[in-house]
């Protein structure tokens, strides 16, 4: 065999272990924070810049985006009947944010939500007008989302991202009381 073909076969598989390599996970990352009571939930990209995650607010399913700088878990107006189970939702102010400011928003206290394996059964679904949101993806070609999850569910889940292999772990609110939590180091 010619030495210029093997070299490019060496190189192409140097190049595959590199990217491999590159979405391997941590080492024991998985582990430690299952061992913490954390569940691994599978995230997608959504469009070039986001990443969604399905999710389930009393008992129905809806695609939202994982918005680590918004302050709360917000669910598109233009779906409230669906998501709020027949229930009457109760004003709750007006939100700001980086789609603008003087939005009127709607809470629905004693809902349920589940991602995956975790469950909040405390959880207050928040609806907002998110037509700015999805009229942005729309432009691009994009599917429209149901929502937003904001920092009420990443930090009562003490969340960890684990970009490259796109899994957000969430630690149920009663799970892990007597649980070693991971180290910010592992």
């Amino acid at each position: 065999m010619p030495t210029r073909i093997l070299h490019r076969i060496v190189l192409a598989a140097a190049l595959a272990c590199l990217a491999l390599a590159a979405h391997a996970q941590p080492a024991g990352l998985d582990a430690t924070l299952r061992a913490g009571g954390y569940v691994a939930v599978p995230m997608a990209r959504h469009g070039d810049a986001h990443l969604a995650i399905e999710l389930h607010v009393n008992g129905v399913r809806g695609r939202f985006i994982v918005d680590t700088g918004a302050g709360r878990t917000v669910i598109d107006r233009a779906a409230q009947s669906r998501f709020a189970d027949g229930r009457d939702v109760v004003a709750g102010g007006v939100a700001t944010g980086a789609g603008g400011s003087g939005l009127a928003i709607a809470a629905l206290p004693d809902s349920q939500l589940r991602i995956g394996a975790y469950r909040d059964d405390a959880f207050t679904a928040h609806f907002l007008a998110l037509d700015h949101v999805n009229a942005a993806f729309s432009q691009r070609g994009e599917a429209a989302v149901d929502g937003v999850v904001g920092a009420d569910v990443l930090v009562r889940g003490a969340a960890v991202i684990d970009y490259p292999n796109l899994r957000l772990y969430l630690r149920n609110p009663d799970a892990g009381r007597n649980a070693v939590s991971p180290s910010p180091t592992s």
